[in-house]
C-alpha cells in the first residue's frame, strides 16, 4: 500500500529532513514529541451519555491524573478496556453495556493525554504503565480488551506485570506488532528520510535504555501462553496492516486470529462487536 503524504505532512517531513542533517539529536527529540501529540477528539452525545452512566474517579499514576470509569457491581469478573489513539473511554459504548449484561464488571480509562486524563504527550509505554497499575489494583482481571495502540499497550502491560495478575483472556483489535512498524509508517507518511529514524533510535535509546527494535510485541506474547487471546483485524485496515496481527498470532501460543472484511480500523460495526461479545461470553464459561 502506498502512503501519500498530505501537504502539511510533507512540509513537516521537509523540515525534519533538513534538521536531521544539521542537528540530528535535537531534531530526533522534536520528532519524538511531535509524533506523540494526539489531537483532541470531540465526545459525541451518545458517548457522553454512556460515560455519564459510569462511576467515575481519578487516579494519580506517574505524572498523570487518569480518568477511570466503572460499570457493574463489585464481585463480578472484571473486563478492562483500553481504547486507541485519539480516542477515549466513550468508544466502548457499543460493547460496555453488553459486557455488564453478560455478567462482567467493566473498567475503562482515558489514556494519558486523551479524554479527561491529564497530559499532552503520549506513548505506548506510558499507556502500558497505566494499564499495569489497573491490572494490579483491579485484579484479578478476567478479560482485557484493547484496540489499536490500546491493544499494543495491553500486550506490553501484560508482559510487565506479575504472571498471577495477567488476565486469563484478551481481545486485541487491530494492533501493531512492533514499534518499528509504527515508526516506519510515520516516517513514510511525512516523507522523512531514513536518517530521521536512525537519529530517533539513538534518542529513544538514551531516553529509555532500549532501541526501537526492542519494543517488539512478538517477543512479549511468546511469554503469554497462559493468556488465551482473540486477535481481531480487518484485512483492508488502512491504519495498521493486517500482517501485524498475523505476526502476533504466529508468536502467541493459544491465540487465534479472526479476519473481517471491510469493517475498517475502528472495528465498531455490529459484526465486529458481536465477535468480541461472543468471545467475552464464552470466556466466562471457561
Amino acid at each position: 500500500m502506498t502512503i501519500k503524504a498530505k501537504p502539511i505532512a510533507q512540509v513537516l517531513g521537509a523540515i525534519l529532513n533538513a534538521g536531521v542533517r544539521i542537528a540530528p539529536q535535537t531534531t530526533a527529540q522534536a520528532a519524538f514529541y511531535l509524533f506523540g501529540l494526539p489531537r483532541p477528539r470531540r465526545v459525541k452525545p451518545q458517548e457522553e451519555a454512556f460515560l455519564q452512566t459510569a462511576q467515575q474517579e481519578y487516579y494519580s499514576i506517574g505524572e498523570h491524573r487518569i480518568a477511570v470509569y466503572r460499570w457493574g457491581t463489585s464481585g463480578r469478573p472484571v473486563a478492562l478496556l483500553a481504547h486507541g489513539w485519539e480516542s477515549h473511554a466513550g468508544r466502548w459504548r457499543k460493547i460496555g453495556p453488553s459486557l455488564v449484561e453478560a455478567g462482567y464488571r467493566v473498567v475503562a480509562m482515558d489514556a494519558p493525554a486523551h479524554g479527561r486524563s491529564s497530559g499532552w504527550h503520549f506513548n505506548m509505554v506510558r499507556y502500558a504503565d497505566v494499564l499495569r497499575f489497573l491490572l494490579e489494583r483491579e485484579g484479578p482481571v478476567h478479560l482485557m480488551i484493547g484496540h489499536s495502540v490500546g491493544g499494543a499497550s495491553s500486550i506490553w502491560a501484560m508482559g510487565n506485570v506479575a504472571p498471577n495478575l495477567r488476565p486469563r483472556f484478551a481481545v486485541i483489535m487491530a494492533s501493531f506488532a512492533s514499534l518499528a512498524h509504527v515508526m516506519e509508517n510515520g516516517r513514510r507518511l511525512i516523507g522523512a528520510e531514513p536518517a530521521l529514524l536512525d537519529a530517533m533510535d539513538e534518542f529513544i535509546l538514551r531516553l529509555s535504555g532500549r532501541r526501537i527494535a526492542e519494543y517488539d510485541l512478538t517477543e512479549v506474547v511468546r511469554q503469554l501462553s497462559e493468556v488465551k487471546a482473540l486477535l481481531l483485524h480487518d484485512r483492508h485496515d488502512r491504519v495498521t496492516h493486517f500482517s501485524e496481527s498475523e505476526r502476533l498470532c504466529a508468536a502467541w501460543p493459544g491465540a487465534r486470529l479472526v479476519a473481517t472484511e471491510g469493517l475498517g480500523h475502528g472495528l465498531t460495526a455490529p459484526q465486529a462487536v458481536n465477535i468480541v461479545l461472543e468471545f467475552a461470553r464464552q470466556s466466562l464459561l471457561a
